[in-house]
């Protein structure tokens, strides 16, 4: 038991950790659309994350059923849907308000499991969703209280985000994680390269930073959280994945706020201390409680 538990710690600090990747990169992409078009930038960036995970893992690629690797192929085909249409939602909304938006996953992911399952997944999961929800409603609605073309098509990303979420857990169990992020990689860079090719013509001239931000995301912000999330569900669960990718709104925002000036309003601060708060309830309450079982048993047993 306290090995499941263990596992499960190591697998939430990864999926943190690509949260962390995931909200900071955005900051990177943004800057980048500004001197390449969104959808090369997508299929670019891919086919570098495809290469980079081949180099390390292409061994393994082909030790998995063929079945589990035309399933893996689809799942990247759904997540690379999840980033062109956050790409072209970049274009008409900020970074900081991107992540948040498509963190709202913490709320589609335990309803979808729920319905799933049919199992209620816990009060606290739901007080957790509930604080996430109102953080990122605040951040989605403009003063005027309108919704724009750039939150609309991230909110798009967010229902992508959810599905590849329930995806990955369903098909990592018993299989090759390494192997898997492989042909994942294969059906996102082939998905994003054909929608380039058809919709956009090849840059002629990309500039330096739009290379850097392409390698920077392609190795870092795709191929090695690719890897992370993948190994890590196997030792957590879809809820858990998706409260903990809630916080890339958080990194999100800060980035935005060190590296490109967007406002860090009050706004903002408030959204963030609720996400971090159901962040801090889905992780340490049941700990809590179960510390508080365990003392009242030993309690009980010394009287």
């Amino acid at each position: 038991m306290e090995k499941n538990r263990l596992n499960m710690l190591l697998g939430d600090l990864g999926i943190l950790f690509v949260a962390l990747i995931w909200g900071t990169t955005n900051v990177v992409i943004r800057d980048a659309l500004e001197g390449i078009t969104p959808l090369w930038f997508c299929g670019l960036r891919f086919a570098i994350a495809w290469a980079t995970v081949m180099i390390f893992f292409g061994r393994k690629a082909f030790l998995i059923p063929r079945k589990a690797r035309l399933k893996s192929t689809l799942v990247g085909m759904v997540f690379i849907c999840a980033y062109l249409t956050g790409a072209i939602g970049l274009l008409y909304t900020t970074a900081g308000n991107q992540s948040f938006i498509i963190s709202m996953s913490v709320v589609l992911v335990p309803l979808s499991v729920w319905i799933i399952t049919h199992k209620f997944p816990g009060w606290h999961v739901v007080i957790a969703v509930l604080l996430c929800t109102a953080g990122m409603v605040g951040l989605m609605l403009d003063v005027d209280l309108s919704v724009n073309l750039g939150d609309l098509l991230s909110f798009s990303a967010c229902v992508f985000v959810t599905i590849y979420i329930l995806l990955v857990q369903k098909y990592v169990r018993g299989v090759d994680p390494y192997a898997l992020t492989c042909w994942q990689a294969l059906g996102g860079m082939l998905l994003a390269v054909s929608a380039a090719a058809i919709f956009e013509p090849f840059p002629e001239n990309i500039p330096l930073r739009a290379w850097l931000a392409l390698i920077h995301t392609g190795t870092v912000g795709f191929a090695l959280t690719l890897v992370i999330q993948t190994v890590a569900q196997k030792y957590t669960n879809a809820t858990h994945v998706a409260i903990l990718l809630s916080t890339s709104g958080v990194f999100g925002s800060v980035a935005g706020v060190m590296f490109i000036g967007e406002p860090m309003t009050f706004r903002i601060f408030i959204a963030s201390a609720m996400i971090l708060a159901g962040v801090m309830i889905v992780e340490a309450l049941p700990a809590l409680r179960k510390k508080y079982r365990e003392n009242g048993a030993t309690d009980g047993q010394l009287s």
